[in-house]
């Protein structure tokens, strides 16, 4: 079980305080505002409780998400500092929310689903279910890369209800909650092996289940391909050749495949492994970490080289990125 965020850990007048600046390392730039209704933080009649479990299954993350009532709003602002590009599938296990997106909103009640994209303005606001019992969801990211030509009919479909009392909703919601469970408790191993079958459930839900074409293996050679890098971001060798070999084609036909997605296979591995830097940067766990040790714990072993691409992707160098992310100077 991976503890992300759990806000009893700290004071009780700096818990929403930890709550919103969390869930933005965690997930992406967020801005989190107490409900209305509920006055400010300074009026609530007790400390703000929320707390984030999370699990990767190969470039699928999964979080559980528990806490008191708050509005998730996904900015335009916060869309420009930093989009990872995901899918987010969102169950309410507990307590009620709507969603909304575009021109498009949706209540939902425990066993419902929805999905939302990271790359457009959102808003969530979770409300409590019965009693003092705090909201779960449970909160999958599958990056977009891995839907291929499904991508865009299920982000037409963002905040938009599918109900957990019928259909394939009501045994997803409860295989969903299994899985959590497990890879809680334990009991299930964090692996990549689920990673299609994922992303067939998703398409399913949204009604584009139909499977890849059997005359399109080059779909799903690109999703082990992109599922490969991300395991091996940590390797200084990974690049064309070592992709290419692991997967018994050649570098050329590997860029061809990549031209498919209008990308370069090594900018990609470049830009993750960038990705995973900026958050390290910004985690107070690893404060005591050199920026040197930051980068070569993710394949980058010459700093010089990281701190100018790191630069150039983010328009500061990564001291002043970390600085910033800590807040102080």
């Amino acid at each position: 079980m991976a503890v992300l965020v759990d806000t009893r850990g700290v004071p009780p007048g700096e818990r929403f305080a930890c709550w919103h600046e969390a869930a933005s390392k965690i997930f992406f730039p967020l801005e989190i505002s107490l409900r209305t209704s509920l006055g400010t933080e300074r009026e609530r009649p007790k400390p703000f409780f929320g707390r984030v479990l999370g699990h990767r299954l190969g470039p699928i993350q999964a979080f559980r998400v528990t806490g008191d009532p708050n509005t998730c709003t996904r900015t335009p602002r916060g869309i420009r500092a930093g989009d990872p590009e995901e899918l987010q599938l969102h169950l309410v296990r507990r307590g009620n929310c709507r969603v909304s997106q575009q021109d498009r909103a949706s209540a939902l009640v425990p066993g419902d689903l929805a999905v939302q994209d990271t790359s457009r303005p959102y808003t969530i606001d979770v409300v409590d279910g019965t009693g003092d019992e705090p909201f779960e969801l449970i909160v999958l990211n599958f990056p977009k890369y891995l839907l291929g030509p499904h991508g865009d009919r299920i982000t037409a479909r963002s905040a938009v209800r599918v109900a957990g009392d019928s259909g394939l909703a009501a045994p997803v919601g409860s295989f969903l909650t299994g899985l959590l469970d497990g890879l809680d408790e334990g009991s299930v191993a964090e692996t990549d092996g689920l990673t299609d079958s994922m992303v067939g459930l998703l398409r399913s839900l949204f009604g584009t289940g139909r499977a890849a074409a059997p005359g399109d293996p080059a779909a799903l050679l690109l999703r082990r391909i992109h599922a490969y890098i991300e395991r091996h971001l940590a390797e200084p060798g990974l690049g064309p050749e070592q992709i290419a070999r692991a997967h018994f084609i050649s570098v050329r036909y590997l860029h061809k495949l990549f031209q498919r997605q209008g990308a370069s296979v090594s900018k990609l591995v470049q830009r993750r492994r960038l990705e995973r830097c900026r958050r390290d940067l910004a985690d107070p766990a690893l404060a005591g970490h050199t920026i040197e040790s930051i980068c070569r714990a993710w394949g980058m072993p010459n700093p010089d080289h990281f701190g100018r691409v790191f630069r150039a992707a983010y328009g500061c160098p990564p001291r002043q990125w970390r600085a910033r992310a800590m807040g102080t100077r």
